[in-house]
């Protein structure tokens, strides 16, 4: 069985100069999206045009192995090349069946481009929590238009030759019926319930043509009003979202990677009363219930005992799931204050408090000054920096 190709030739038009002193020199790339996990995969590159800002680029041949659905996106990213690294021009998210009418119609497709820039998303109550939104949150919100894409040609070839069609999606009516079904059967069906499917939306079997067209337009917004609309959410509503619907799942890019944990500044001294060590546990702080797994928890501080004696203090951390202990951590990782201040950092990997850790749990940090009178524990500067688990 001969696998089909789509050729695909595409210009750009009136590309934005990002060069100094002369014109940029564009190449575009094509990334479909990874089905496990949802980041954008790179399956094509074009050639480099010297200082122009209409180049043409060569045609493209893309196998049918790394096309996506008829309704689901692709995205193009003009990039002009440059000395020592390359600068987005713009990018534009497009599916076959646009790209098929785009070029039918003449229309440009316009590609956009807009600032990003690292901020803290969150503040919360009680010791000094927040999130660290790294890469994803922009603070210019303003979209900017980078110039477009014409497609010159499109054709779906079969081993190299013209199948005769031309097309890559079922037959449509141009003055706005429904689409038939390839191969004649006349059953129309609706493009938006089409869409749905391909983004992982089944509507029920009662559906009508009023669920479909009220739910159909929200999984058919444009990535880039997608992406506005995640810059006001947190990172829970981002994971609510993704939990209601997979065609929300490009959202999950816009989840924290880090997630910074600050305690106060103490010094406890305990009373002669306890005797025992094990009677001086007793819990710092409870940090905030978790909205994703980790891969690692670094705890940074600097610390010292009462300065003389026998050494006693110290400080771990506890999986909390549902009010209980889940995982202590105090055996793997223990260490005695010092007489002197000192700087302690601590990473924990591959154990069982970060591995089991999932949305919902708390992270309760310990100390213990130590038993039998005169000790203290003193503790400045505690930073913990969580790194989370996107997928």
């Amino acid at each position: 069985m001969q696998k089909s190709m789509l050729a695909l030739g595409l210009d750009g038009k009136n590309l934005t100069d990002t060069d100094m002193f002369s014109k940029s020199d564009p190449y575009v790339v094509i990334s479909r999206r990874r089905k496990e996990d949802g980041r954008w995969l790179p399956i094509k590159k074009s050639e480099t045009i010297k200082n122009n800002l209409n180049p043409r680029w060569s045609e493209f041949l893309i196998d049918e192995t790394e096309l996506p659905g008829a309704y689901e996106d692709l995205k193009f990213e003009v990039f002009d090349a440059g000395w020592k690294k390359d600068t987005s021009i713009g990018v534009g998210h497009f599916s076959i069946c646009k790209l098929e009418h785009a070029n039918k119609t003449g229309t440009p497709l316009p590609i956009y481009t807009k600032g990003r820039k690292n901020r803290i998303l969150q503040s919360l109550p009680g010791p000094n929590i927040s999130l660290l939104l790294m890469e994803t949150p922009k603070t210019d919100k303003r979209l900017k238009c980078g110039g477009e894409i014409v497609v010159r040609s499109f054709r779906m070839d079969v081993g190299g030759s013209d199948n005769g069609s031309g097309s890559a999606c079922p037959s449509q009516d141009v003055s706005g019926g429904g689409f038939t079904h390839p191969g004649g059967n006349s059953k129309p069906s609706s493009p938006s319930h089409e869409m749905m499917q391909s983004r992982g939306v089944t509507p029920p079997p009662d559906a009508d043509s009023h669920w479909i067209e009220e739910h159909g337009d929200l999984c058919n917004l444009p990535d880039l009003v997608l992406d506005i609309i995640a810059d006001y959410l947190e990172p829970k509503d981002i994971l609510h979202l993704l939990d209601s619907c997979p065609c929300f799942e490009d959202f999950r890019r816009f989840l924290p990677k880090y997630q910074e944990i600050n305690g106060e500044d103490f010094r406890k001294e305990q009373h002669p009363i306890f005797f025992f060590d094990g009677d001086c546990d007793e819990k710092y702080f409870d940090g905030p219930e978790m909205n994703q797994g980790a891969k690692s928890i670094k705890l940074n501080f600097q610390w010292k005992d009462q300065g003389w004696g026998h050494r006693k203090g110290q400080v771990w951390i506890q999986l909390i799931r549902n009010e209980e202990v889940l995982v202590d951590s105090r055996k793997q990782f223990h260490e005695l204050a010092p007489h002197e201040y000192m700087e302690r950092e601590v990473v924990i990997k591959e154990h069982p408090v970060v591995d089991l850790l999932k949305k919902g749990d708390k992270i309760r940090f310990m100390r213990a000054v130590g038993g039998g009178g005169g000790h203290s524990l003193t503790v400045k500067n505690f930073k913990v920096v969580v790194e989370l688990k996107r997928y």
